[in-house]
């Protein structure tokens, strides 16, 4: 799923923790990486050629370190015009498995590297988003990615994020997927855990060696409680549905993936609905 990702580059102070965690990939079978540059343009403006030239000098540099990392093929390319539109149609053109991000701190999904437009592409993108943290005050490990951790709420709108994390486990140690029950999955239409904790047995009988364990948390904020249960039990990749059974809300479990994106200091990958 994830062996070929385009990377969101902005080249801000943020960049370089973004780039290190970059190798983390691997860990997900990725193989091929695009870095991609866009030059943010509007009404008919035209960056001149010499910027185009430094940032692909800069992105050309960048390249050749992920390549010595491991990484079989890094591509690169600078782009002119709206940034959320150009990430998605690169995208596109490349196959990417996802589109990665930066996320710079503990606000909201405005925070992100590339500011509103890559919140607008976390609204609108047809392809899964990847993001990682780059505050300074968010101590991530350099190891591969390894233990991943699906919330979901059970609903059909959340399906290919699970199938996102089945087919993801094989290459990572042992997961879990974790289901929140209380006010938000409530209003979501869960009204008893045993529907919930039958649906996270049958997707734990799907996933492949090494497997996963499952929980449910009854009530509690569900944000802060993915996001303690991250860490207690040293999850380093949490896999989100970007939309839950509510059509009022915007995210899985009303605001659940934009708030665990907020606090749980650890990469996200928000899988869109299909």
């Amino acid at each position: 799923m994830l062996e070929t990702l385009l990377v969101a580059v902005d080249f801000s102070p943020s960049w370089p923790r973004l780039e290190r965690q970059l190798v983390r990939l691997r860990g997900l079978g990725c193989k091929r990486l695009a870095l991609v540059h866009v030059i943010a343009s509007g009404y008919g403006q035209v960056p001149p050629m010499t910027h185009r030239e430094h940032y692909a000098e800069q992105l050309e540099t960048a390249a050749a370190a992920l390549h010595e990392a491991g990484f079989e093929q890094v591509d690169t390319e600078v782009r002119v015009g709206q940034v959320g539109v150009e990430l998605e149609h690169a995208a596109a053109g490349l196959g990417a498995g996802a589109i990665v991000a930066g996320t710079r701190g503990h606000r909201t999904l405005r925070s992100l590297l590339l500011g509103n437009t890559v919140h607008a592409l976390a609204r609108t993108a047809t392809r899964p988003l990847l993001l990682i943290p780059t505050a300074d005050d968010i101590d991530l490990p350099s190891a591969h990615l390894c233990r991943p951790m699906l919330a979901t709420d059970g609903s059909a709108a959340a399906r290919a994020a699970e199938e996102a994390f089945i087919a993801l486990l094989p290459a990572c140690q042992r997961g879990l997927i974790v289901a929140v029950v209380g006010p938000d999955a409530n209003a979501a239409g869960h009204e008893d855990d045993p529907d919930i904790e039958a649906h996270l047995a049958s997707l734990c009988e799907r996933c492949a060696s090494p497997g996963c364990d499952q929980s449910v948390i009854p009530d509690g904020n569900a944000a802060a409680a993915i996001a303690s249960l991250a860490a207690a039990k040293d999850i380093d990749l949490i896999v989100l549905g970007k939309r839950g059974r509510n059509p009022a809300r915007d995210l899985l479990l009303g605001r659940t993936a934009e708030a665990v994106c907020q606090h749980a200091g650890r990469m996200v990958l928000l899988v869109p609905a299909t």
